[in-house]
């Protein structure tokens, strides 16, 4: 007697009904912030000897770490943010190997004991290491119409950028019941694109930023659940899962383009 071949269709709405997803004890110490960023002509993603190589990567394409997603930087994708913090990341020198050392807090006392060097570079008392000053972006990037926690690192000339951002979320007003007030920074969707900037040292990609759209009335348990990743990020819950040497940032190092993102 012939089985008929199930589609699967007839066993997916047993899934959703299930309470123990098989999971275990994962939490999220368990669990790898995904990122944004900006495909760039040297970005690990346009090398073929790189694990995180993208055959469908091109330049000024939003990058998705979550699930290696490449989405074009003309179309963009939204983000919701949730907190904003910023980091003196520690590098060893590009000629010393490259790599990452560790991140500081911004009020670290180092960044006064640094020396610019010809390159512009700030180099630690040691002379092997180098700092450049982070904003991490922390929220939520719409990815295939799903709400996904990651983080954004903006560095070098994505500085300008991060800091016309804030000053956007920070300038935004509601009409209250008493008047304007300020909302939180996750009552708003922006768009996050890209465009090319150049100097006299080359060509590269950076982030165009505008805001899209307030939260609507179907998006309440993502603002709750917004409210609560913001309180978690903003009592240093990021910086202990993420220790020392942080996942979420992108290795630079051995680049030679200190301008780009």
């Amino acid at each position: 007697m012939a089985t008929k071949k199930s589609d699967g269709t007839d066993i997916t709405s047993l899934f959703e009904s299930i309470e123990e997803k098989g999971f275990g004890d994962v939490g999220a110490e368990d669990l790898k912030t995904p990122r944004i960023s900006i495909v760039q002509a040297m970005s690990p993603q346009r090398q073929k000897t790189s694990p995180d190589y993208n055959a469908d990567a091109e330049e000024g394409d939003v990058f998705y770490s979550g699930n290696n997603t490449c989405i074009s930087g003309d179309e963009g994708l939204l983000f919701l943010p949730v907190y904003y913090n910023k980091t003196l990341v520690e590098w060893r020198l590009r000629e010393k190997g490259g790599g990452l050392v560790t991140v500081h807090p911004a009020e670290s006392d180092l960044l006064n004991r640094c020396i610019r060097d010809s390159q512009g570079r700030l180099v630690t008392p040691g002379g092997d290491t180098q700092l450049t000053t982070t904003a991490n972006h922390y929220g939520y990037a719409l990815v295939d119409d799903a709400p996904q926690k990651c983080v954004i690192n903006m560095t070098g000339s994505q500085l300008k950028h991060s800091r016309a951002w804030n000053t956007l979320i920070q300038g935004t007003k509601l009409q209250g019941s008493k008047g304007l007030y300020t909302p939180p920074a996750y009552s708003h969707w922006y768009s996050l694109k890209t465009q090319m900037e150049s100097n006299d040292r080359g060509s590269w990609y950076s982030y165009s930023i505008t805001q899209e759209r307030v939260l609507g009335g179907k998006e309440t348990d993502l603002f709750k659940d917004a409210e609560e990743f913001s309180k978690f990020c903003s009592t240093g819950g990021m910086d202990q899962l993420q220790g020392p040497k942080t996942a979420t940032i992108d290795d630079k190092s051995k680049s030679n383009k200190d301008w780009e993102d």
